[in-house]
């Protein structure tokens, strides 16, 4: 018997009438549905266009405003509400304690979300991390979160002494973040549509900050992905 993931409870799969006269093998979730329930979804319909900030009624929220300034709208689409008790858990075990287990509570779904842009007209490319994160962690947490997708990883960090993680800042020092990227060379991205891949969408410093380097290089349009907004 399986357990899930997150609260080690038994899991129980209890097929329903579709399946049954479907010839598809029994898939046990991940998790237990009362886990599954302490997150929030963000619906897209009510989410800015931008972002995917929730509670906009549609509307491009006020920070989306300001990069449409100077920036393409990335478009970014999430799957859930961050700041939750359940979110900022999940991250906390997945990502700051480097419990690898956790990247199959949502991969199906992170998945699902990326394919709607299909991989023979976009690139995914994933958010990289710096050598010392993922010396300590072991992974990416993006990456984690795509078993099944083919990558094409054509963004490093550009290494700094003393840099700080963006998860120590506060909103004002993640905004005034300078360049963390640089295009590895072996890439063509020469008209190319690109779907930049993250956990989580916060100020949206980091994902533009990747925007502009892709666009420099050649890339004609450029879209995100977040687990979490």
């Amino acid at each position: 018997m399986k357990r899930c993931l997150l609260c080690q409870q038994l899991l129980c799969w209890q097929p329903d009438m579709k399946w049954l006269f479907s010839r598809r093998s029994a898939i046990t979730p991940p998790i237990c549905s009362w886990c599954q329930q302490q997150f929030v979804p963000i619906e897209k319909a009510q989410a800015c266009p931008g972002c995917a900030y929730p509670g906009t009624g549609g509307e491009v929220c006020l920070d989306c405003q300001r990069w449409q300034r100077t920036k393409q709208l990335l478009h970014n689409q999430a799957l859930y509400r961050y700041k939750t008790p359940a979110m900022v858990d999940f991250f906390e075990r997945y990502k700051f304690h480097g419990d690898y287990r956790l990247r199959w509570v949502f991969a199906a779904a992170y998945q699902k979300l990326v394919r709607q842009y299909p991989r023979r007209q976009w690139l995914y490319v994933p958010i990289p991390v710096d050598k010392e994160t993922f010396a300590n962690r072991g992974f990416n947490q993006v990456v984690g979160l795509c078993p099944e997708l083919r990558l094409t990883d054509c963004l490093r960090v550009i290494q700094t002494k003393g840099r700080i993680k963006q998860s120590h800042k506060n909103r004002i020092e993640r905004l005034q973040t300078l360049q963390p990227f640089a295009l590895n060379a072996t890439v063509d991205l020469h008209n190319k549509q690109i779907v930049l891949l993250d956990d989580i969408y916060t100020t949206g410093q980091t994902l533009y900050h990747a925007q502009a380097v892709l666009v420099a290089a050649g890339a004609r349009v450029v879209r995100a992905v977040t687990l979490a907004r």
